[in-house]
């Protein structure tokens, strides 16, 4: 039996994951942890108009006021987007959560701190390994808006045993 090829990343066939769109207050301050901090690089910032489907798939109401910022990675064209919302408060999420955004990063200890030096707590860090030689660093935290960051580092080691957290 012939296996079939992937569609190529042009293709308009096959599942494509886009982006999270993460909904902020403060569209300035977000960007302290995911431009300054995690290493996004903002790729533009626009006003919705007001017939954007933001407003359909969010459910805000005509008179809030949303900005979009689309951010990018070296490696994923805007890959996250932040939707700054002015005119409606929205309730922090509280445990236990029922989404998070993961992210590998290349350096999660000095990464944890920058969080933390931002004045948000971070989650204690999950150690793991899998083979073939993989070591597996975890911590989460949560930004200014509530939503749970789930953060990775990837290291390659020699003679480890699988074992999980």
């Amino acid at each position: 039996m012939a296996q079939s090829q992937p569609p190529s990343p042009t293709s308009p066939d096959g599942l494509h994951l886009k982006r999270p769109c993460l909904m902020v207050a403060d569209l300035e301050r977000s960007l302290l942890i995911y431009r300054d901090i995690l290493g996004f690089r903002l790729d533009y910032v626009g006003d919705a108009s007001p017939t954007s489907y933001l407003y359909k798939a969010f459910k805000f109401p005509q008179e809030v006021q949303l900005k979009f910022a689309a951010l990018s990675t070296e490696y994923e064209p805007r890959s996250l987007a932040l939707t700054e919302f002015k005119g409606i408060q929205l309730p922090t999420p509280t445990p236990p959560y029922r989404a998070a955004t993961v992210m590998r990063v290349p350096d999660i200890a000095s990464t944890i701190q920058k969080i933390r030096d931002r004045g948000l707590e971070a989650i204690e860090p999950s150690f793991f390994t899998a083979p073939p030689n993989l070591s597996f660093t975890e911590q989460a935290f949560c930004d200014y808006d509530g939503h749970l960051i789930v953060l990775y580092e990837v290291k390659q080691s020699d003679n480890l045993t699988p074992e999980r957290d």
